[in-house]
């Protein structure tokens, strides 16, 4: 099964074009499924065995999108083992994900991003690169892959726009906002790196000079988040949120914003559409006139 596993992530990877990240969450998948199960052979893996593994997660609290992720990561594998002639059937094709309620992700206020960068220090080199990592993240709504990923190559000043490879090693062109590449380009005219120097140099790097990781990239946002004196829980992802939110609040087409976010399907890009309840309650009570009528202390 080990062997297997193995065998079907290099597929993913050179056939499918599947990023790194991506190719981690499968393996952990899988591996979890053969430790759990035991099976060393997978022609031996039942429905029976399958279902009894779905009913462990549930036993265990995982999250019903996590579970989704775990049948579909099974459901491809053993497809492909089918393909390949070594099962004879696919023993999670039968079974179904559970129902994922849509959520309307958090997101900051236009006041509270500017918050945010307005407090950082500037003078600092480290302030620098901090001010362009949140330009970034709100101005062109990158992922965290794709920010610790950029390089000067991918980054064209004078057309405003920066080459992005997103997910499935897919590549997609995103706007630079001036407020972006101005703070970009103080930090790198301040930095030993420059434009100048070799094109595959990574933008972001930490103090040792190494590429920002994700962590160090959670821990800095959390860090800026705390100093601007902002309780909302904020990860850097927020930021993405808050980019198309405010996009779409402002009237932006949604087909031109799933283009910036690199969605292969809109729908992921219409969970940004749906206004929270509470907002929908307090716009009736404030413009509809039978409300307005009502008594103040009401």
């Amino acid at each position: 099964m080990q062997a297997l596993i193995e065998d079907y992530l290099q597929y993913l990877k050179l056939e499918r074009g599947l990023s790194q990240n991506s190719l981690i969450s499968y393996r952990r998948d899988l591996i979890e499924f053969l430790g759990r199960s035991g099976s060393t052979e997978p022609a031996k893996v039942s429905l029976h065995a399958a279902t009894e593994y779905i009913s462990h997660l549930t036993a265990e609290g995982r999250k019903p999108a996590t579970i989704a992720r775990k049948i579909s990561s099974l459901k491809r594998f053993f497809a492909y083992l089918y393909d390949h002639g070594a099962v004879a059937e696919n023993p999670f094709l039968a079974l179904s994900a559970p129902r994922i309620s849509r959520y309307h992700p958090h997101y900051l206020s236009p006041e509270e991003i500017g918050q945010i960068i307005d407090c950082i220090d500037v003078k600092l080199q480290h302030g620098k690169r901090d001010r362009a990592v949140f330009e970034l993240l709100y101005g062109s709504g990158l992922r965290i892959s794709e920010l610790i990923n950029l390089r000067l190559s991918d980054v064209e000043f004078e057309a405003g726009f920066i080459r992005i490879t997103g997910k499935g090693n897919k590549q997609r062109l995103v706007p630079l906002g001036e407020y972006a590449r101005q703070a970009l380009e103080a930090y790198l005219d301040s930095s030993t790196q420059s434009l100048a120097e070799e094109q595959s140099n990574y933008i972001f790097s930490n103090r040792h000079g190494h590429r920002f990781s994700r962590v160090g990239l959670w821990k800095m946002v959390r860090k800026r988040v705390a100093q601007a004196g902002i309780a909302k829980k904020v990860s850097p992802h927020t930021f993405r949120h808050s980019f198309a939110t405010h996009l779409l609040e402002g009237g932006a087409d949604l087909r031109v914003v799933q283009e910036m976010l690199g969605h292969a399907d809109i729908s992921t890009t219409q969970i940004y559409t749906t206004i929270d309840r509470d907002y929908i309650v307090a716009e009736h009570r404030k413009y509809h006139p039978r409300e307005l009528a009502q008594p103040k202390d009401r």
